[in-house]
């Protein structure tokens, strides 16, 4: 059975306006320890492995990282003028959870934003009275320095806004491992 790690992240605003990305990192539930292993390992005198901030050599080892683990991933990305980061993120939600839950995916954990994950759940609750996704998909959250999955989701995402504005590099070097779709409405 599948499992995924969310994280979310808005683009450049100078370079890409009103563009947010939330990825879901998806693998086996049995390559979940080698995953925590592997990104753990990434951490150096840090809280957790974060894309904004690092260097491009930095960047690049991290990207490496990753397009050697068993992971796939899943990026919904939205793009409207004015919409608040909720809004944003709630397309986004009604994007991915269906395709999650079709795979099939038994739990997607996403990074806690504290008080806001109560949202989440509203969304997913949502969903779930449309019979759009199924029961079967578990939704969790995790403090992000304390779950070392959720920093795949972070690298990929990192990747998809440096090709949105021009560097492809970093997208590239996962080896055709990312799906993007444009979330519309």
């Amino acid at each position: 059975m599948l499992t995924a790690w969310a994280d979310e992240s808005g683009s450049r605003p100078d370079l890409d306006p009103n563009a947010y990305l939330l990825t879901a990192a998806l693998c086996e539930e049995d390559d979940v320890s080698e995953l925590r292993k592997t990104m753990e390992s990434m951490r150096i005198g840090e809280p957790k492995v974060h894309w904004h901030g690092s260097s491009e050599e930095r960047r690049a080892e991290l990207v490496a990282t990753v397009a050697e683990l068993p992971v796939t991933a899943l990026v919904a990305v939205h793009v409207e003028q004015g919409a608040t980061d909720r809004r944003h993120r709630r397309k986004c939600m009604e994007y991915l959870l269906p395709h999650l839950a079709s795979m099939p995916c038994a739990t997607i954990t996403f990074e806690s934003r504290g008080h806001l994950d109560s949202s989440d759940l509203a969304t997913t609750q949502l969903l779930r009275s449309r019979r759009v996704v199924e029961s079967t998909l578990r939704i969790e959250h995790a403090v992000g320095r304390l779950e070392p999955a959720l920093w795949i989701a972070d690298v990929v995402c990192g990747a998809v806004v440096q090709a949105r504005i021009g560097r492809r590099d970093y997208l590239e070097a996962l080896r055709g491992a990312v799906e993007l779709h444009n979330v519309i409405g």
